[in-house]
């Protein structure tokens, strides 16, 4: 089984090993960076399954990273670790798109639970209707217990709608991640939309057009 690759940035050498040398032994492959320009070459040049980070992180701090990810990635969770108390930068994180948080100083015991608990929830059946399921890590849609197939487009519009479910994500966020920055010629998001709640087949529409702003999933 291959192993779960994480990142790790933290700029205290200290924190930062003992961290990496606790994920090792319980199995997980580690790369361990100490400052934000580096993180962002790894990132462009890396795929990961889990980023830890620091807030205060030289040259390009936490907060912004987690945007950086989010850009990039919707799927993988992030976990943020520091010692600020500020509200603010809170706010800041989980708007960015951070999954968890954890206040220094903490147990390593705590991050492996927080690890774990993140991926129960990346791995799980995504109930939209009593009869649709979405399942987040094969990105599989299927309804009455039927298998649908799903463009590669398609899949990523209804992850990124699924991970955010009954809130609006604005147009601009989700042509950044269905078409991972890449030109969308003459293929319009309303079109794709259209095509995806084709597929769900409903009378009454879950994927809801927020005039002016974006889509939103409503879902239970």
């Amino acid at each position: 089984m291959e192993k779960i690759h994480i990142l790790l940035i933290e700029d205290d050498i200290q924190l930062n090993t003992t961290i990496s040398n606790f994920l090792r032994s319980i199995n997980y492959e580690v790369t361990s960076l100490f400052d934000g320009v580096k993180a962002i070459e790894k990132i462009d040049n890396s795929t990961f399954d889990l980023h830890i980070t620091d807030i205060n992180i030289p040259k390009i701090n936490g907060l912004d990273i987690i945007k950086y990810i989010r850009d990039k990635d919707i799927d993988s969770p992030i976990i943020i670790i520091t010692a600020s108390s500020e509200l603010e930068n809170f706010k800041i994180a989980f708007k960015n798109g951070c999954s968890e948080y954890i206040k220094k100083p903490f147990f390593l015991e705590e991050l492996e639970i927080r690890i774990n608990n993140l991926f129960k929830k990346k791995n799980k059946q995504i109930n939209i209707t009593n009869n649709i399921y979405y399942n987040l890590k094969y990105q599989e849609l299927t309804i009455d217990n039927k298998k649908v197939p799903l463009r590669k487009k398609e899949s990523r519009l209804l992850n990124i709608l699924i991970q955010h479910k009954n809130h609006t994500v604005a147009t601009d966020i989700i042509e950044t991640y269905v078409w991972e920055n890449n030109i969308k010629e003459n293929y319009p998001l309303r079109q794709l939309v259209n095509e995806v709640r084709k597929k769900l087949d409903l009378k009454q529409q879950i994927i809801i057009t927020d005039i002016g702003f974006g889509y939103r999933l409503e879902s239970n």
